[in-house]
């Protein structure tokens, strides 16, 4: 990773990425649009989250920010006012909010990377104020890149034809290919699910799964996070690896013979994406942020979905279809498709009338 420091960036850029929330599924995102637009120069200014950094390098600038998330929007503020890049690549709600602000001169582009008014684990007062504040700030002058069909179709609700949509998919790094399974010691199957122990990703739902499961399958949760959840997972017999090297959590995740996706809300989530790179076959909780994605979706019930784990294993039509369906994901969420759409992206907000 490049040197950080506390000082606005010093040069002029074609795109200069923000992020508050800089870490996990948005700081491989990002990495993966520097990768696959590198005929634009690219700089990152990040308020930094050291327990979600995923420790990807690359030999871009980042600047970062340890201060309040009212002092970060500040001095991102003043950044692009002192630097004045032709394009602001916005990453997640909190970094939105800067399109309160105009910048003459800049054309600006967000991605909500999950929308927070999906948040399932706050108020409905906070998710209501999270949707009247993306409403207003969706009708500003900008270009919704959104990571999912879902996403997309929500952008265009909110914006309701003020604002430009576009498609970004996400994608696995180039260095996640398939791999040869390592042999286990049994013929035990593993089912695994990579992420952040929280009510996001829902360990409840996949305890639950593996309470329900009748077949004899060997649970794996690949991640860390709240205590009372990850012993919710451990007595239903889920082994929790807590925080992992990346290359590691490829190697287990190639070693499985599932990945169940649990959360109960999602943008695009990257560990779908990689898993599929790597032949892993996938099944997925049926949350509607994951329609259009491509991946086979099991019902939105614990019960539901430990049925079709078990269908999974043991009716070989089904399993065959899972697998063609993961395999047809890796093409549609590819290098050169997200390349395409980097180019045209960022090529029509520069060539703008400024």
């Amino acid at each position: 990773m490049a040197e950080h420091d506390q000082d606005g960036l010093g040069s002029r850029v074609d795109v200069l990425h923000i992020s508050e929330a800089y870490g996990g599924g948005v700081q491989s995102a990002i990495s993966r649009y520097v990768e696959n637009s590198v005929e634009f120069d690219h700089r990152i200014l990040v308020r930094m989250r050291s327990e979600h950094n995923i420790e990807e390098s690359n030999s871009i600038e980042i600047s970062g920010f340890s201060g309040s998330l009212p002092a970060f929007l500040w001095h991102a503020r003043a950044v692009i006012l002192e630097t004045r890049p032709r394009i602001v690549h916005l990453h997640s709600s909190f970094a939105g909010l800067l399109r309160t602000f105009r910048f003459a001169g800049t054309k600006i582009i967000y991605t909500p990377h999950a929308y927070a008014f999906l948040r399932r684990d706050q108020s409905a007062v906070a998710r209501a104020a999270y949707l009247g504040i993306e409403t207003m700030l969706s009708k500003r002058p900008q270009t919704i890149a959104a990571i999912s069909p879902f996403e997309a179709a929500s952008a265009a609700r909110l914006a309701g034809g003020y604002t430009d949509i576009a498609y970004l998919p996400n994608v696995a790094a180039d260095s996640v290919k398939i791999r040869h399974h390592r042999s286990v010691a049994s013929n035990t199957p593993e089912v695994v699910m990579v992420g952040r122990v929280s009510p996001q990703k829902d360990p409840s739902f996949f305890a639950a799964m593996a309470r329900a499961v009748r077949t004899d399958i060997r649970w794996l949760w690949i991640g860390d996070g709240d205590e009372v959840m990850k012993e919710e997972l451990r007595d239903a017999g889920v082994e929790v690896t807590g925080w992992v090297q990346n290359s590691d959590v490829h190697d287990r995740i190639a070693s499985a013979d599932l990945y169940f996706h649990s959360a109960k809300w999602e943008g695009a989530p990257v560990t779908l994406l990689e898993s599929a790179a790597l032949g892993t076959p996938i099944l997925a909780r049926g949350v509607e942020s994951l329609e259009g994605l491509g991946f086979p979706l099991t019902a939105d019930c614990p019960n539901a979905a430990a049925r079709a784990i078990e269908r999974f294993f043991d009716d070989e039509t089904y399993r065959r279809d899972a697998v063609a369906a993961t395999r047809e994901s890796v093409d549609i969420h590819s290098a050169g498709v997200q390349s395409n759409a980097l180019g045209s992206l960022y090529r029509c907000a520069g060539q703008d009338p400024l």
